[in-house]
């Protein structure tokens, strides 16, 4: 009885670690060979980035000739230029002016408390308002 208690290698002879490990590495193999099977089709087939086919350069390294434009195109496109240019100045000295103007109306209101005057004229406005709204009733 007492060699029963002492000997417990005989438990993990059994069939269930052989089992065990033979699956873990069943399972490993198997991811190995997914991820190598997707690495060889990415591989083979490429992206769709890659599979359009650039056209050769010309024989002097030159792809396009540059177009030729004589002087008076040239000066028209300048001056259509110096417009736009200065359009958008105009249009940003105007969002500018814009945006100066609405922050100069916001300091125009101050923040925070009213000093005793200002306190003073607003409750004798609001006496004056309510005794119009409500005047007192005649007395029977």
């Amino acid at each position: 009885m007492t060699n029963a208690l002492t000997k417990t290698n005989a438990a993990a002879r059994g069939p269930g670690p052989r089992f065990a490990r033979l699956a873990r590495r069943g399972l490993a193999v198997c991811m190995l060979a997914c991820v190598g099977l997707g690495a060889a089709h990415a591989q083979s087939h490429g992206r769709r980035d890659d599979m359009q086919v650039q056209p050769p350069p010309s024989a002097r390294g030159e792809r396009f000739a540059p177009p030729q434009i004589d002087q008076r195109e040239q000066r028209g496109y300048d001056q259509m230029r110096d417009q736009q240019r200065e359009q958008q100045r105009a249009m940003e000295d105007q969002q500018r002016r814009q945006m100066q103007q609405e922050q100069n109306g916001r300091d125009g209101r101050r923040d925070g408390r009213l000093t005793p005057d200002e306190r003073r004229d607003l409750r004798r406005q609001i006496n004056e308002v309510g005794a119009d709204i409500y005047p007192n009733a005649r007395r029977r």
